[in-house]
């Protein structure tokens, strides 16, 4: 699959040179885009859960991007980019949140079953648009390290225009990995029962059929609406959490175009890009870290939760500090640094095995925890102006977590410590809403699987700031950060997986 999608690329690329395509890309107006709330429905596929039922602010186009060329793609509840060639065809790439849960249900079905936590899914798109039949393909791979698995999309789409609007029926074939499906439709062994026994699902197939309309009230307000329904795979269906052999969903959203971004040539862009920022910011994180040790033949040394086991503050405080130089206007250097030192103490339960280390029940455990990440990147603009900016972007992420584990009336003490530099890829946007606030985001993703060592990063951040005078800014933001790790020697398999998150607030200067 991956050669076939180079080659395609490759095949779509000679319609076009580097110098076009990137001033196609810059010459792209946020305004063509209306802002909106919509209200969205979705049955729950799990035995007695809650249908789901949420209100979401949008961003939406007065046309369906089947009927556009422009870069800039709103699809499957996901936001993206793509390039259209002179010959139909369609390649991009598309990213979203996946939210499938438990909701806020008390049913004596699934008690005792965990609840499935939201996603990112991120993967490329590839399209054949000559046909009045449009054929897509997407790949969504889930990047957040929670289960790691994907599913991929064929879609068959008839669009047209009517007078006013738009309709875009399609249809789906859905294919999801064995990975996604135990995520959320497995029983493990812990959460079985005389009457819910353990189960894990393997890949399957699912079909969608939705259709979407859209209608401008006025030449500012835009009317859509969707409606679809899914049918489930028998890998799905045969679980015994899972109650619905279909799902209906639908949205209704109602969207106002006040060209709410700046004007593309605004006459005070340059007084909002300062040569040097510096950005102090108080991050208020979440953090979850479990450290993992296998001796050979796969038999469980240890692996130990810090904040569940050894009474490690879940939440903390820490001070986050940035540095950004611009070169130019179309490059910028980034050095991004932040600390966070937990100190905990508990009496454990059960008896545990720390390295060589025994602890006994009933002794008191006091560990300290010192983790930090420092990054440096570059950033290539692919668009730069008064409105908007969007850059490639390649760094180095270097994490470093230091453990000190130590229990009253035992001599030993257990420390380890991990340093790990790690390569990063990834995307900075911003968009300019009007002359004082800027909207930012930031995503940096680490794959690796080579000899014996495998692992991923993945980096994520989402800042609202407002200018307070030339050159100074305060902001609030969320940032979640997530590393998995993996190496094995001499038939020893050591594992680290951390993941933080949380809001943060900043105070930024320029130069």
């Amino acid at each position: 699959m991956r050669c076939t999608f180079l080659a395609c690329i490759l095949f779509a690329a000679t319609d076009v040179t580097a110098a076009n395509l990137l001033d196609w890309i810059r010459s792209y107006d946020m305004n063509d885009y209306s802002l909106g709330v919509a209200v969205s429905g979705r049955q729950n596929p799990y035995i007695g859960g809650e249908n789901g039922t949420i209100a979401y602010p949008y961003l939406t186009s007065f046309t369906h991007d089947a009927l556009t060329d422009s870069w800039f793609i709103i699809r499957d509840g996901g936001y993206g980019f793509r390039w259209i060639s002179d010959n139909g065809w369609e390649l991009g790439a598309i990213g979203r949140v996946r939210v499938l849960g438990l909701g806020n249900s008390h049913a004596q079905e699934l008690e005792g079953i965990a609840d499935r936590k939201w996603t990112i899914e991120l993967g490329p798109t590839i399209g054949y648009r000559r046909w009045p039949v449009q054929i897509h393909y997407t790949h969504w791979a889930e990047v957040t390290g929670r289960h790691n698995g994907s599913t991929s999309n064929l879609t068959f789409s008839y669009p047209f225009e009517i007078d006013r609007g738009f309709v875009v029926p399609r249809v789906h074939a859905v294919y999801e990995s064995a990975e996604h499906t135990n995520y959320y439709f497995s029983v493990s062994e812990a959460e079985a029962t005389p009457t819910r026994p353990a189960y894990s699902p393997g890949s399957t197939w699912n079909t969608v059929a939705d259709i979407r309309v859209g209608y401008a009230i006025t030449p500012k307000w835009l009317l859509s609406a969707t409606v679809g329904v899914e049918w489930l795979g028998s890998e799905i269906t045969n679980s015994p959490i899972v109650g619905r052999d279909e799902i209906w969903f639908g949205n209704i959203g109602l969207a106002y175009n006040a060209d709410v971004f700046n004007p593309a040539a605004f006459d005070n862009y340059e007084r909002q890009l300062p040569t040097f920022d510096v950005r102090v910011g108080a991050f208020f994180d979440n953090v979850s870290t479990k450290i993992k040790r296998e001796t050979s033949g796969g038999v469980p040394g240890f692996e130990i939760d810090l904040e569940d086991v050894l009474g490690a503050p879940s939440t903390g405080t820490a001070i986050e500090i940035d540095a950004l130089w611009r070169i130019g206007q179309h490059h910028r250097l980034e050095l991004g640094y932040f600390e966070l030192i937990r100190d905990g103490r508990t009496t454990i339960n059960d008896d545990i095995t720390v390295g060589d280390v025994p602890f006994t029940a009933g002794s008191e455990v006091r560990s300290k925890i010192d983790y930090s990440s420092l990054r440096f990147t570059y950033t290539f603009y692919l668009m730069r102006d008064a409105q908007k900016e969007l850059g490639v972007m390649v760094g180095l992420h270097l994490t470093e977590l230091a453990t000190n584990i130590s229990a009253e009336g035992f001599p030993d003490v257990e420390k380890s410590r991990s340093s790990t530099p790690l390569p990063v890829i990834g995307l900075n946007g911003a968009v300019f809403l009007g002359e004082k606030t800027t909207l930012r985001a930031r995503i940096h993703i680490f794959r690796t699987d080579f000899d014996q060592h495998e692992g991923s990063l993945n980096y994520a951040a989402l800042d609202l700031e407002r200018r307070l005078g030339d050159k100074t800014w305060i902001g609030l933001g969320y940032n979640f950060y997530g590393t998995r790790l993996s190496s094995r020697d001499s038939g020893i398999q050591a594992k680290l997986e951390i993941r933080h998150h949380g809001p943060v607030a900043f105070f930024t200067v320029g130069f």
